[in-house]
Parts: structure tokens; sequence; C-alpha cells
């Protein structure tokens, strides 16, 4: 694909636009099990939880049930369980029947979407104690925020290879660094071009491109903490991330900390004594009780 290189994220958005979206092999097999198990018993909630477990399956969905809307709806279908309601049960399997899939041997794919599974988890997490929010929307947004390098990943891995392998030089200190000078865009211009080209709803968009709105916020700091926790526990981001979420939410630092997933009772103690620390060397004075 070397005749791709000169490509900026124009370029990109509008090659990936017409290309079939894939979903990860698991995705498939996890379906299966499901069905195994439950027979036609299958809830919603079943089927929303699987599809925030493969950004592109979801993106899939997302594009096709609201493009079945009728146009007399006023309101866009922004959430997991919004698509799969809408959708039904027959609509599902067959999209994700008909997909391609991904191997697992990608493994550049497979990380990148762990991440974006990480993310939607912790958006859950932070929404839910901010009652006024639907998490389910903040978890969709946070799981697509990286679709554009997922699908480079998919069609195009030479390049976030490049990137990556650029970060880990030292030569560039942020992700967003590395991707300019090694492919001349930044990833989030693509998925934001993709999004656009997709017609996804306009408010999926907006928490995507990020501003100092409360949802916006927080689902930039779901994709921080998730980026942050899938460096482990003694990640020093983490207790800033945490501190953060406590103010946005009202939640304690306690029970955000309990509710994190990947951790361990020993790191989930030392993670709320270095958040009490780091509000303690600020001088403010937050509720550190579950």
């Amino acid at each position: 694909m070397a005749w791709h290189k000169w490509w900026g994220a124009s370029q990109w958005a509008a090659y990936l636009e017409h290309m079939e979206l894939p979903v990860k092999a698991t995705s498939k097999l996890a379906l299966t099990e499901l069905e195994a198990r439950r027979g036609d018993m299958l809830s919603a909630k079943e089927l929303a939880d699987l599809m925030l477990d493969d950004p592109l399956f979801a993106m899939r969905l997302l594009k096709d049930a609201n493009q079945r809307l009728p146009r007399r709806m006023s309101r866009d279908i922004t959430t997991p369980l919004g698509v799969v309601l809408s959708l039904g049960t027959s609509r599902f399997s067959e999209q994700l029947a008909q997909a391609p899939e991904v191997k697992d041997d990608n493994l550049g794919f497979v990380e990148c979407e762990r991440r974006a599974n990480l993310s939607a988890r912790i958006a859950v997490i932070y929404g839910s104690y901010h009652h006024d929010l639907d998490p389910g929307e903040l978890a969709l947004a946070a799981l697509l925020s990286n679709a554009g390098e997922i699908e480079l990943w998919a069609f195009a891995p030479e390049l976030p290879q490049a990137a990556q392998d650029e970060l880990n030089s030292g030569r560039a200190r942020r992700s967003e660094e590395a991707q300019l000078k090694t492919c001349g865009f930044a990833f989030k211009d693509l998925t934001l071009l993709i999004s656009e080209h997709w017609q996804l709803p306009p408010l999926i968009l907006h928490l995507i491109r990020g501003d100092e709105t409360l949802r916006a916020k927080l689902a930039r700091l779901a994709m921080n903490t998730a980026r942050h926790l899938s460096n482990g526990a003694a990640d020093p981001g983490l207790p800033h991330d945490l501190v953060e979420a406590a103010k946005l939410t009202g939640a304690s630092v306690s029970a955000l900390v309990g509710a994190l997933p990947l951790l361990n009772d020993e790191e989930k103690g030392a993670l709320v004594q270095s958040a009490q620390t780091m509000h303690a060397a600020s001088g403010s004075s937050p509720d550190f009780a579950v």
C-alpha cells in the first residue's frame, strides 16, 4: 500500500467509508455461546453488553439503527440498549453473521479494541454516579472515540504500527505527536471524519469531539483512565483520573476505585491512598469514604 502513504485524514476517511467494517472473531463465538445458554430468552441488555465489547460492530449497528428510524422521529438512537431494541435480535444476529472477521493475530487491533472496551466500561461506572446522565451514551462515545485508529489497524496496520514505534522510540512524547510525525494526521481527526461520513448521531459526534460539558469531560476522562489502567495499577496518571472523576460525579474516590476492573484489593487500597495524598497536597478535602 505504498501508494497510500501520502494520504491525509480526508483521503483515508473517504476510503474507509466504503470498507465493510469487520468484527472481532470472538464476537461471533460469544453470541453463539450466549444463544446456547439462553436459547430464545436473550435479553436486550445481554446483547447490548456484547455490542460494547466490539467497537466496529457497535459502529455498524449504530449506523444501521439510525438509518432505519422513521423520518418523523425527532430523537436519534444514542445508547447500546436503544440500538438493540430498535434493531431486534434477528437483525443484530444478521449483522454479526454477515460481518468479516479480524483475526486474533492482529495484535495491534486486539490491543486497541481492548482499550476501547475498557474505556466504555469505565464510562458506565462514571456515568452511573451522576444520575442525570445516561451511562450508555457515555459508554458508546468512549467506545467509538478511537474508531479511526481501530480501522487503520484492520485495513492499514503499517500506519498505526509506525506511530507506535515512533512513540516507543522516545522520539515522540505523546501519541498524537507520533501520529503526526509518521502519518501526517492525528487518528482522532480520522475518527471524526469517519463518524461524519457514516452520519452517526450528533450527540455521539459531540462527545467524541470533546468540549467542556460534563458529558464530554466524563467520556474523555474514561478514555484517559482506561489508557492509564492498561499500564498497570502503579501508573501515576490513575490517582489524578480518580480525583477528577470524584469532582465531576460527586462520588467518593473509594467508591469509584472499588468499581474499577482489573485491580485486586491491594491495588485498590494503594490507589485510594495515592489519591488521598494527592488531594492533601493540593489543599482540598474530598470525601474518600465508600
